[in-house]
């Protein structure tokens, strides 16, 4: 996928969406894993990304739309997905995408903040 097919898709006002295209429009690193064993069913992330929610939260780490995106999972019970990750330099924040597995659609969009590098 290319970067300007990715940015094309990020088309919600949702603050995640809006955070990562502009990311992803200043460069940053980007991967969808389209070879990596394929769509998963919603059904099987919801879960996996509640739990993460719970404890990104407990730690206090910055999120943008996270609860929409486990949200969204649930609600599409087992159609497939496919996994996109951006990762940004400023702000620091990692993005995880879960696209159409034509990847002709973002489905939801989530962004978590990341802490710097300790030196």
């Amino acid at each position: 996928m290319e970067r300007a097919e990715l940015i094309s898709l990020l088309t919600s006002g949702a603050d995640a969406d809006v955070a990562c295209r502009e990311a992803l429009e200043r460069g940053a690193d980007f991967h969808v894993f389209t070879d990596e064993g394929g769509p998963i069913p919603a059904s099987q992330l919801a879960p996996t990304y509640r739990r993460r929610e719970a404890g990104i939260h407990r730690q206090g780490i910055e999120t943008l739309g996270f609860a929409a995106a486990v949200e969204t999972l649930e609600t599409l019970g087992n159609q497939p997905v496919l996994l996109g990750r951006v990762v940004s330099d400023e702000p620091l924040m990692s993005f995880v995408l879960f696209l159409t597995p034509d990847t002709t659609s973002v489905l939801a969009c989530l962004g978590v903040g990341q802490l710097p590098p300790r030196t």
